[in-house]
Formats: structure tokens, C-alpha cells, sequence
């Protein structure tokens, strides 16, 4: 039978190692592949690789003329997306810029930024209620999706690419098709303050909502139909994370706590270890912290 109940995972975190360098708040962050080195983007105008052997900063910062809150990784790690409130969106490739989307295409500020999964696009949610998708090559804008009805916090493609999944201070998620723009469904409501963050379960059949109204809600991506009742805290919620496994959601809340549960559908005869370093997903993004603490569980 399957674990319906909410389990508390009762895992006491060790900091291995604390990141300081950033001289603003830290706003996402994510692994590249071997897991020798991080990504962080930040309120200091700056995106930075971090050796988490050492500490030390790799190579020279990133720039923009703000503070930058979405960040995005390709999945070989070669391209780093970055994007905020200088209203540019910003590719890299090994550190140095390979090209840049302008105000004209991006008129209002960056707040979340997605590779689709053969990395040859790009979505973004905005401050004026919009979601783009761009080419990453040329930089094109290709689609401008409308719907929303407030600022777009998160954006994440589905593992196929076939759609997109969007939150919103408009208290909504949102399915869309990402060739067409097209919703898909009704809006999915339950939460009762601005949605700041979503994860995609490792099999896509499962998306986590993060909400300040201090819940973490389940929802089933083909039927959008909520599972289960809502994970609760007693502070706002700033970010959710799935486990590789997907047996784990992690959230952090605005207190600086992180949480850990097993997921309530989890089936108990699945159960396995699992090492440190797969505990968690390997991105976290909406943190507001002035170093980086790498946990060990």
C-alpha cells in the first residue's frame, strides 16, 4: 500500500562548507554537472561560480546593471541563462557572454528563467504578466504567452518540452502549450497568496507549489486535479525543491528554515538509501541569504 501520510524526514543538516563573496542577497543557484562547482546569481548585479571543494570563486563575475533573480543551467552545463531587473536576459557560455536579449524584446524585469530541455529555447516569466519564449542561438523572441493576471514568479518546462508550467502572484499555476502559447485547462487555484515557486517531480507527473500563504500543494500534471492535502508551515514559503528520487520535497520558508518530507503517495516497499550528495534537487532558486551553506544530510 502506498505512504499517504506526511512524514517529517528527521535529518539534522551539517554545513560542509559556507560560500561568502556575494555582497547582496542570493537569489538562485545551481549545480553544474559533477557537482565539483556551483552557479549562483545575486541582488550584487553578479552571477559567480563557486568551487564547493575550496570555496573559492572561479573566473570572473557576470555582470548586469541589477540585481538578478532568475538563473538556468543546460543540462551539459556549457550554458549559463541569466536574467533580472536590468531587463536583459543574458547567455554565457563558459563564463563569457555569448549574446544578449535586450530591453526591446524584455520590457519589464526577469523573475524566472527556464532551458527547455534540448536547451534550444528559453522561457521567461516577467513583471508585466507575461511569459517569453526565446531562441537561444539568435535571441528571437518566438512566443509571448498572456494570461496571467500579476507577476510571473516561476517558469518550468516539462520533461518532454511539450508544455509549460507557470505561477503567479495572481495566486494561479497555469498550463500552457509551448508551440502554441495556448492554455491548457483551467487555472489551478487553492493557494491563497502569491505562488512564489514550483518543481517538477522526476517522472513529470507531479508539480509542487510553493505559496506565502505558508503551504506546499500537490498537483497532477495531466488532469491539474490537486493530490492530497497541503503540506503546511508556519511561515511563508520561498521555495520547493523535489528530490532526484522524487521521494523527498524539500522547501525553505522565510524564516531560513529548510523542511524535508517524503512525498504522501511515496510506496514504502521503494524505500532505499540514498547517498549525501542526491538528497536534494540540484537548484535552488528564490533564497535571500548572504553566503552559501553547502548541507550535508
Amino acid at each position: 500500500m502506498p505512504n499517504t501520510s506526511t512524514k517529517s524526514v528527521n535529518l539534522t543538516p551539517k554545513p560542509l562548507l559556507t560560500i561568502s563573496g556575494h555582497e547582496g542577497s542570493v537569489n538562485g543557484i545551481a549545480y553544474l554537472p559533477g557537482e565539483e562547482r556551483l552557479v549562483a546569481c545575486s541582488d550584487d548585479k553578479t552571477v559567480r561560480i563557486w568551487n564547493v571543494e575550496n570555496g573559492e570563486q572561479e573566473g570572473t563575475s557576470m555582470e548586469h546593471n541589477g540585481w538578478v533573480q532568475g538563473l538556468a543551467v543546460t543540462k551539459d552545463g556549457k550554458r549559463i541563462l541569466s536574467g533580472g531587473s536590468d531587463k536583459v536576459l543574458k547567455v554565457w557560455d563558459d563564463g563569457r557572454i555569448k549574446h544578449v536579449i535586450e530591453t526591446e524584446t524584455v520590457p519589464r524585469a526577469v523573475n524566472s528563467i527556464s532551458f527547455s530541455p534540448d536547451g534550444t529555447k528559453l522561457a521567461s516569466g516577467h513583471d508585466d504578466d507575461m511569459i517569453r519564449v526565446f531562441d537561444v542561438e539568435g535571441g528571437s523572441l518566438i512566443l509571448l504567452i498572456e494570461g496571467h493576471t500579476h507577476y510571473v514568479n516561476f517558469v518550468v518546462w516539462s520533461l518532454d518540452g511539450s508544455r509549460l508550467f507557470t505561477s503567479s502572484w495572481d495566486r494561479s499555476i497555469r498550463f500552457w502549450d509551448s508551440e502554441t502559447g495556448q492554455v491548457i485547462g483551467d487555472p489551478l487555484t487553492g493557494h491563497t497568496d502569491h505562488v512564489v515557486s514550483l518543481s517538477l517531480s522526476p517522472d513529470s507527473t507531479k508539480l509542487a507549489s510553493a505559496s506565502y500563504d505558508n503551504t506546499i500543494r500537490f498537483w497532477d500534471t495531466d488532469s491539474g486535479d490537486p493530490i492530497g492535502e497541503p503540506l503546511q508551515r508556519e511561515n511563508s514559503i520561498e521555495a520547493v525543491a523535489f528530490s532526484p528520487s522524487g521521494e523527498f520535497v524539500a522547501c525553505c520558508d522565510g524564516a531560513g528554515k529548510v523542511s524535508i518530507w517524503r512525498v504522501p503517495w511515496w510506496d514504502n516497499n521503494k524505500v532505499k538509501v540514498i547517498a549525501h550528495a542526491q538528497l536534494l534537487s540540484p537548484a535552488v532558486s528564490h533564497s535571500h541569504c548572504h553566503s552559501r551553506r553547502i548541507y550535508h544530510y
